[in-house]
């Protein structure tokens, strides 16, 4: 049986996203996940039928099931895959409060992370 990695999309060019995807990289020892900087393969954005604007806007994640998820339901697919933050992703899936409340976050997060980086949004 072959099982599928979990694809996660993020801006390599963001140093607030670094923070916290190199953290990931560093636990995901098992090689679980495939990495795609937006920045340096823009060609798997086109593959997996996102824009580079979406891209930007928000994480998008392709789990083990291949459905594509965004925002805090994307980072749960990677956090399954991560020792120490399964914990934290069976907790949020349990809690139906969690999800909303976490992404009302993320989207204010999303929101602002371009212009706190010194870029700009993208029209």
């Amino acid at each position: 049986m072959t099982i599928s990695k979990v694809t996660c999309f993020h801006d390599g060019e963001c140093p607030i996203c670094n923070l916290e995807i190199n953290g990931m990289k560093k636990l995901d020892t098992a090689g679980n996940i495939q990495w795609v900087d937006i920045t340096q393969e823009p060609e798997a954005l086109a593959a997996a039928g996102i824009t580079y604007k979406q891209a930007m806007e928000r994480i998008h994640v392709i789990g083990a099931d291949q459905q594509m998820q965004t925002g805090v339901r994307g980072f749960i697919q990677v956090w399954k895959q991560l020792p120490y933050y399964r914990r934290i992703a069976g907790l949020v899936e349990r809690l139906p409060f969690l999800i909303p409340l976490m992404e009302g976050g993320y989207r204010v997060f999303a929101y602002w992370r371009l212009p706190l980086t010194g870029k700009r949004r993208l029209q």
